[in-house]
């Protein structure tokens, strides 16, 4: 039976603070009116500390997160109960961080919590639209569908992040093995052709003199020029983490040629998808509109939301209100239009959520197609001029001797 932790007045002067077990909160009110006591705050019993996760365990990843709220909608609309299913999820699961969280969670409800109180607990597990997903299907009495449909946006979202990692693997691939190729002859290879050259005391030819020059500034200058690419980017990476440089790089990256379009669209996919998602569990507009915002990692689109927000409150429609928008493009504003007008938002902001996430695909594989030969052809050169610059030599004494 759940326990709550009481603070009541069994007498005016008088302040009485305990422990009763009850079925519900109302039970417990009842409990302590009929002990004379009146109840001046009453919360369910949280678990002991040793029953929280333990920190420096791996915490569970986005696709362990939607596996568990697939077997946990799977179990709820067979009829389980919730502590039950959060019991057997809990023995299934091979992750020990995963593992003592679901047990916390599993206490919580117990003691008088509901899910989406025990999810709360962790925020850097569940974001605010899982919760709120949660809390809808309660209130709604339908928390099976709830899940449901938090695990196909949860799977359709990893899904949309590998198609992006996936996209950006090969040109790095490539990138980072032509530099390690290009160092390696510069730091190693070069040094010894450049003694024996030394060694003949033959005049060198000028691109010969200057891949040594180049050389040699790498063989005294390397790890000053290394450990000063560390300071900036941990120095830029610092600059970026403030609330002005983030904006400023944010701002930077929708403007940025061939990848602006990419990152705006990647960011008003999300936000349709997860406001499709709120808006079909029932949430309000405004409400759900503060929970999608959450899922925007661009500051300048997030400010621009906030904008949506503040017209909205102020008795416009949602289309009018991103009609102000300087970010939202017309084809969304259409389609969301006519999905108010025939009542059917939902999948309005659904159908444009998708059809972004086809065209950033395609524009991945374009991208990736322009950057691969690219890549490819810039180091052909260098390492071209890097071989006949050192052939060059050669080819003079072939001639003196000839």
């Amino acid at each position: 039976m759940p326990v709550f932790v009481y603070t009541a007045k069994p007498q005016p002067d008088k302040v009485l603070k305990g422990r009763i077990e009850a079925e519900s909160r109302q039970d417990a009110i009842r409990k302590l009116t009929q002990q004379g006591c009146f109840p001046i705050d009453l919360e369910p019993e949280r678990p002991a500390p040793s029953q929280r996760p333990h920190r420096g365990l791996r915490r569970p990843s986005q696709r362990e997160i939607a596996l568990m709220t697939h077997q946990l909608s799977v179990l709820t609309e067979s009829g389980i109960n919730i502590i039950n299913s959060l019991g057997m999820l809990s023995t299934q699961t091979k992750t020990p961080f995963f593992k003592n969280l679901l047990e916390d969670v599993m206490a919580r409800v117990k003691n008088g919590c509901s899910l989406s109180e025990g999810f709360c607990a962790y925020p850097t597990v569940f974001p605010p639209v899982y919760v709120a997903m949660v809390h809808a299907g309660e209130v709604g009495g339908h928390i099976d569908t709830s899940m449901s449909r938090l695990s196909g946006f949860l799977e359709k979202e990893e899904e949309f992040k590998e198609s992006l990692r996936g996209a950006l693997v090969y040109p790095a691939f490539i990138l980072s093995l032509s530099l390690v190729t290009v160092v390696v002859l510069l730091t190693f290879v070069i040094p010894r052709l450049a003694g024996i050259f030394e060694d003949m005391g033959q005049l060198l030819p000028l691109p010969t003199k200057m891949l040594m020059e180049i050389s040699q500034g790498l063989g005294r200058y390397g790890w000053f020029l290394l450990a000063a690419g560390v300071f900036f980017f941990f120095l830029g990476r610092r600059v970026v983490l403030t609330a002005p440089g983030r904006l400023s790089f944010d701002r930077w990256k929708l403007k940025a040629p061939l990848w602006g379009d990419i990152a705006l669209k990647t960011e008003v996919s999300r936000l349709l998808r997860t406001l499709s998602l709120l808006l079909s569990s029932g949430i309000p507009i405004l409400s759900a509109l503060d929970v999608a915002v959450c899922v925007v990692d661009n500051q300048v689109v997030r400010k621009d939301i906030e904008g949506v927000k503040v017209q909205i409150s102020g008795g416009l429609s949602l289309s009018a209100a991103m009609a102000k928008s300087r970010l939202i493009p017309e084809f969304t504003l259409d389609v969301i239009r006519v999905g108010e007008e025939s009542g059917v938002l939902e999948k309005a902001l659904l159908r444009v959520a998708d059809e972004y996430e086809r065209e950033v695909d395609r524009a991945l594989k374009t991208l990736v197609r322009l950057l691969e030969p690219s890549i490819i052809l810039f180091m052909g050169v260098v390492v071209g001029f890097i071989v006949f610059s050192m052939l060059l030599p050669i080819f003079q004494i072939n001639m003196v001797v000839s």
